[in-house]
């Protein structure tokens, strides 16, 4: 469309009922003609018979929205940015994919353990450098921090309502030498903060489903309004993605996933990065937790959480009742509590040596056991069920709370493969680690904004903008609401699926005979149960079926990384154990996974990380 012709199809309207601020500039725009379907990889792709598929052709419509500064995800990095950028001046966009405050973990507003780094000193960071992290990012990114205390700025902002000692001083949950963490943490007064500002504008229940990509340059994201459907493009010259990490293809158990996290975790925007040539970096490492607990239904889930975590090592039995983690075991228990990699892949050979379960678990005695606060309160919805967690011996099961499987990113955290995008939780950030922290996300959210800023008042500004990559996604969605196929599948039933594909080999203990049979199947799914997934109802308004078709796409290929990654590395690192290969191979193996499409197949190469002399 003609410059001026696309003046002449702009019409105003208010659309955001209430939800902006102001800062932003929006546009409603419909775009004439018809658009052909687009198909588009994100991962191994199989030519599949298509026939009964005839989806409608639905006229591209779209409103425009433009920002100086575009946020992807409002949770601990996300606000970190944005305050960043408010330090700046500039006009932030921020794009929530669950309702603003209430979302994703920085949503758990009744009770999180916030943690920090309170010094700058190499000691502080050591314990990071050598998880095989892009070395050089880790030091600029933690050193340069232009606020002294952060965890006393992030107080003055409403974050934290601690608890405190007697004598009025902040009672530590965690508090080792190189991380502090606080108990009773309420994050959504620091967002009540940050929205107050008149240069904000929070745009929540939206799902980004695309980056707006021209000449390998990102020059912003679109994506659904979930509440009615409509298809908004988010313009900006820089975009800062902050989103959670895509733990929801782990496992399954009647309700829900192995994971803590919340369902909107499906990895869309760093998936979306990858149909567009960039490289996927770390897919293999997550961290794990022993929260889950049964009876089923009332497993993976922060309101029935009673732990244990490494926190309370002392209270994990063997299938027959005997406490597996002491001073008799070998163990160091130190370094238990604050070693996450170490106390999951040495949990991981107890298991193997015949401490596990029936049930592929362990048992919690939690006799004795001082629970944290927001613990206590879930006791009695397990009384409910006849059940007493103190006296009794209760199941429990490995659960992933965070996860690697990004972007590869430079050492300003902007993708090496598209300009103009940087990513929070970027590969290189977190590396065998399993999944950057709390204060990690603060840390990086805001140095990500830094440099974003950096490449903002120094980068071209585009001249001229190429509308078809809208065109060509609003035909990929609008295909997944309305296809049809004669033996259809719903999207739940793909997404469990998936999950019973990964929970049988991705938890801390990986088989090579389980993960080979997960690849398998994930191969399947790919070829015979994509193509053929429905949307029972092609309604606009609130169709849930219709966002998880479209996450399903990004959950599959995030798990076909994740597993295939983990097969390529033939050594056991970071939180899990491979029985095969038990030990760790510097020779061969320090570095970095990634994965990247290349005809329709992800094919994974090694990248060395660079180190930084100290």
């Amino acid at each position: 469309m003609k410059k001026e012709d696309q003046k002449k199809a702009i019409s105003r309207r208010d659309f955001l009922r209430g939800t902006a601020t102001g800062a932003a500039s929006i546009a409603a725009a419909t775009m004439l003609g018809g658009c052909a379907k687009k198909e588009i990889p994100v991962a191994p792709v199989v030519p599949v018979d298509n026939t009964n598929n005839v989806g409608a052709k639905v006229t591209p419509q779209y409103e425009v929205i433009n920002t100086d500064v575009l946020i992807i995800g409002s949770g601990f990095g996300g606000t970190a940015a944005a305050y960043q950028a408010l330090a700046d001046g500039k006009k932030v966009t921020i794009i929530d994919k669950g309702p603003f405050r209430h979302s994703g973990g920085w949503g758990y507003n009744w009770d999180v353990i916030s943690t920090w780094v309170p010094d700058k000193t190499m000691y502080s960071k050591e314990s990071y450098l050598s998880r095989v992290v892009n070395q050089e990012l880790y030091y600029k990114a933690t050193s340069s921090e232009p606020i002294e205390d952060m965890g006393a700025t992030w107080l003055d902002r409403g974050q934290f309502f601690p608890t405190r000692n007697e004598d009025g001083s902040v009672a530590w949950y965690i508090d080792y030498p190189f991380i502090r963490g606080a108990e009773g943490v309420f994050p959504r007064h620091t967002s009540d903060h940050l929205a107050k500002s008149p240069l904000v504008t929070v745009i929540d229940r939206t799902m980004i489903t695309d980056l707006f990509i021209n000449n390998g340059r990102c020059i912003g994201a679109m994506g659904i309004y979930l509440p009615t459907g409509d298809f908004r493009v988010f313009r900006a010259p820089v975009t800062v993605v902050c989103t959670g990490p895509a733990t929801w293809w782990y496992g399954w158990n009647t309700v829900s996933a192995n994971t803590f996290q919340t369902p909107d975790n499906t990895g869309d925007v760093e998936m979306a990065a990858l149909r567009h040539g960039a490289g996927i970096g770390d897919s293999e490492y997550a961290s794990y937790d022993f929260a889950t607990t049964y009876p089923q239904g009332l497993a993976y889930g922060w309101g029935t959480i009673l732990n244990p975590d490494a926190n309370e090592y002392f209270a994990f039995s063997d299938k027959d009742g005997k406490q597996i983690i002491t001073e008799e075991s070998g163990l160091d228990l130190q370094r238990v509590t604050y070693d996450r990699t170490y106390f999951n892949t040495e949990l991981a050979k107890l298991m193997l040596a015949g401490a596990m379960t029936k049930e592929g678990g362990l048992l919690a005695n939690l006799s004795g056991v001082h629970l944290r606060r927001a613990m206590t309160h879930n006791l009695s919805v397990f009384e409910k069920f006849g059940i007493d967690p103190k006296t009794e011996l209760l199941p429990i099961h490995d659960e992933i709370y965070e996860r690697n499987g990004a972007p590869v990113i430079d050492d300003n955290m902007m993708s090496e493969d598209i300009t103009g995008v940087f990513f929070a939780r970027g590969a290189g950030v977190s590396g065998t680690g399993g999944g950057p922290g709390v204060n990690q996300n603060t840390r990086f959210g805001a140095y990500a904004m830094r440099t974003a800023l950096e490449f903002l008042n120094s980068a071209p500004a585009v001249k001229e903008i190429d509308w078809s990559p809208v065109e060509t996604e609003f035909a990929r969605i609008h295909e997944l609401r309305t296809r049809q196929a004669t033996k259809g599948l719903r999207p739940h039933v793909v997404r469990h699926n998936i999950q019973k594909a990964c929970g049988e080999c991705m938890g801390i203990l990986r088989e090579t005979k389980k993960l080979e049979a997960a690849a398998k199947e994930l191969a399947r799914i790919r070829k015979e149960e994509l193509p053929n997934m429905i949307v029972t109802n092609p309604t606009l308004t609130f169709n849930n079926e219709w966002k998880e078709a479209i996450e399903n796409y990004n959950l599959l290929a995030s798990a076909e990384l994740a597993v295939n990654s983990t097969l390529t590395r033939e050594e056991s690192r970071g939180t899990y154990l491979r029985p095969e290969f038990p030990n760790q191979d510097d020779e061969n193996w320090k570095c970095m996974l990634v994965g990247k499409l290349e005809n329709g197949e992800i094919v994974f190469s090694k990248k060395t990380m660079p180190e930084h002399i100290y």
